[in-house]
């Protein structure tokens, strides 16, 4: 197998995890997993251990530990590898996101709630799919490394507005591998078809807590 799926967490969202794997797991049962221990407690970090292939530890970041997303694509030792945030919940079988994953491209859905509330173009990056790594990726990387942007989709919009040519590298997944909390709750928008719905912002998070857990996902 070379192909994994990644998710991390700090210890400010770790108690996220068991409820993410469980869905993983649900629909996918045997698919790679890596999970990335971005500062998080030592029980869960001993339980990741036990419940994925693979667990790589990072030191704490100093602003935010979704900055370390696109370093943990460029640290993925597998041809394939897709990063999905830990407040996506996982509806489906979605090991045939691999087979949109191009050499030298990323794959992303777009965010269709930036499209109506700012009129510009931007790419949701909740999930995100690589082919080995790439010069977009790095620069990603890079930008985001400078810390002067609020988050990894602000710091990638940033990036193809300097650097247009990088525009036609993005491969476009369905939207369906990424369904936005702001489709569902502003935009009146649902589909049957959804594999991954991405719980955004606070008012994700308590909906996650408050809806979707059950007893067995919680830390003890």
């Amino acid at each position: 197998m070379n192909k994994t799926f990644i998710t991390g967490v700090d210890q400010n969202y770790e108690w996220l995890l068991k409820w993410w794997v469980r869905n993983l797991r649900k629909h996918n049962k045997d698919v790679h997993l890596t999970i990335c221990d971005f500062g998080i407690s030592k029980d869960i970090l001993n339980w990741a251990k036990s419940n994925a292939e693979v667990v790589k530890s990072y030191n704490p970041h100093p602003k935010c530990a979704w900055y370390y997303k696109t370093q943990s694509l460029l640290d993925s030792k597998y041809e394939l590898s897709c990063w999905i945030d830990s407040d996506c919940e996982i509806l489906k079988p979605i090991e045939d996101i691999f087979d949109y994953a191009k050499k030298d491209f990323i794959g992303l859905t777009e965010d269709i709630g930036k499209r109506i509330t700012e009129k510009d173009h931007w790419w949701a990056t909740g999930v995100i799919l690589i082919k080995n790594s790439s010069n977009i990726l790095q620069d990603w990387d890079k930008q985001l490394k400078k810390l002067t942007d609020r988050g990894d989709q602000e710091a990638l919009h940033f990036l193809l507005n300097q650097n247009p040519q990088y525009k036609s590298l993005i491969t476009s997944l369905p939207i369906e591998y990424q369904w936005l909390r702001l489709q569902l709750e502003l935009m009146q928008q649902d589909s049957p078809d959804q594999k991954i719905v991405h719980w955004t912002g606070s008012r994700g998070k308590s909906h996650i807590r408050n809806n979707l857990m059950i007893s067995s996902d919680y830390f003890k």
